[in-house]
């Protein structure tokens, strides 16, 4: 036991003593974490600019547009003439959506020729191209039923009449969890614990890999009477000090500090993170010693937790990946995780239903851990041969 707090006072030594390493374990983190909590701080996107080709100006067309402009969703920002200035706006970015009315609309839909109208949508931007895209679908549904509805009761047919002939199923349409759709509620979240994922495998690189750039192994091991399970286990304890530091900032701060609301209880979260933080430290660790060098493990840090947050599954889902990348991305620490955090995150569902991925957190933590340990052994035998005990 001595030799671990030994360890432990001799890691916090050094990390008091380095200006760079405390800006990269206190104030990096948190930084990053408000700069990208800011980054979607308006939650969702509205009032999002439409430009409008309105050939007929007629009664009929003049509703349409109001009807767009009154959507949440949209404002008509623009007013042109051609397809070929809306292609303009669409190439400067200046419109996500242009709406096209033909000349004799009004005429025609009093001849029940059934005129089309037409919705160019800006799709390099999926988000509000999607947006703008159900909203204008939605919009033009309730014109539709409006002039059919005009026109059945003027053929003498009653308003519930028209009411039954035009919506035969009534749809009860109700969101769940995340019922305003909220951009940075569902998205926020991830992105802080993928940087906090990439921050401890980092620090599990650097904290073994140091040691044999600045040839300090010697008095390391001295200082944990020669136990190098002892080293590890005192590295470890210090860093996931420094992980419930960085979790319990993040849940009890910076998700109130952005309006989004946390709806399991913050022990069980804490407690399920720390997992997530011991099988991520152990990752770094294990890569620390199966690569030779630090620049070699930052290399191969860098490689594996850089796309891990595009292959967790939080914005695109697992079983609709490739079946080789469902496989490799789950010994990455952040997929399992993730995938238990949004059930109690949002869905606020029994602690009991995490327990699969607290499993397979500690398994593959342990199995990491156990990993460092063996391929630490063989660099520790070499590197004393190399320089002496």
């Amino acid at each position: 036991m001595k030799g671990i707090i030994n360890i432990i006072l001799r890691e916090l030594k050094f990390i008091t003593k380095s200006k760079l390493y405390i800006f990269a374990l206190i104030v990096f983190p948190i930084l990053d974490i408000v700069f990208l909590g800011g980054i979607y701080i308006s939650q969702t996107l509205n009032k999002l600019p439409i430009a409008v080709i309105d050939n007929d100006n007629s009664k009929v067309s003049k509703n349409i547009v109001r009807y767009f402009n009154a959507s949440p969703d949209m404002r008509a920002t623009n007013r042109v003439s051609n397809v070929y200035e809306l292609q303009d706006l669409f190439n400067k970015q200046d419109s996500v959506l242009g709406l096209y009315i033909p000349k004799n609309f009004q005429k025609d839909i009093k001849k029940q020729k059934s005129p089309s109208v037409t919705v160019f949508i800006n799709a390099s931007n999926y988000i509000s191209g999607n947006i703008v895209d159900s909203a204008s679908i939605a919009i033009l549904s309730i014109i539709n039923a409006g002039i059919k509805s005009s026109m059945l009761t003027k053929n003498g047919i009653y308003k519930q009449q028209t009411k039954d002939l035009l919506q035969p199923v009534r749809v009860d349409n109700e969101k769940l969890f995340n019922p305003s759709l909220n951009y940075n509620f569902y998205l926020t979240p991830g992105l802080w614990l993928s940087v906090i994922h990439q921050f401890l495998i980092l620090i599990g690189v650097l904290t073994l890999s140091t040691e044999f750039d600045l040839k300090t192994v010697s008095s390391m091991l001295e200082e944990s009477k020669r136990s190098l399970l002892k080293v590890l286990i005192g590295k470890m304890l210090v860093y996931l000090l420094f992980a419930f530091t960085h979790f319990e900032i993040l849940y009890l701060l910076m998700f109130k500090l952005f309006n989004i609301p946390m709806l399991h209880s913050n022990e069980e979260v804490i407690l399920y993170s720390l997992c997530f933080a011991f099988a991520s430290i152990s990752f770094g660790m294990f890569l620390s010693s199966l690569l030779k060098t630090r620049l070699n493990a930052l290399k191969g840090c860098l490689l594996l937790s850089a796309p891990a947050f595009l292959l967790s599954g939080y914005t695109w889902p697992l079983d609709q990946m490739p079946c080789l990348v469902q496989k490799a991305v789950h010994i990455i620490p952040l997929a399992p995780f993730l995938e238990g955090f949004k059930k109690l995150y949002q869905q606020n569902i029994s602690i009991e239903y995490t327990y699969y991925f607290v499993k397979k957190l500690l398994v593959f933590g342990l199995a990491y851990f156990v990993l460092a340990y063996i391929f630490m052994c063989f660099r520790v035998k070499k590197y004393e041969a190399k320089y002496g005990n």
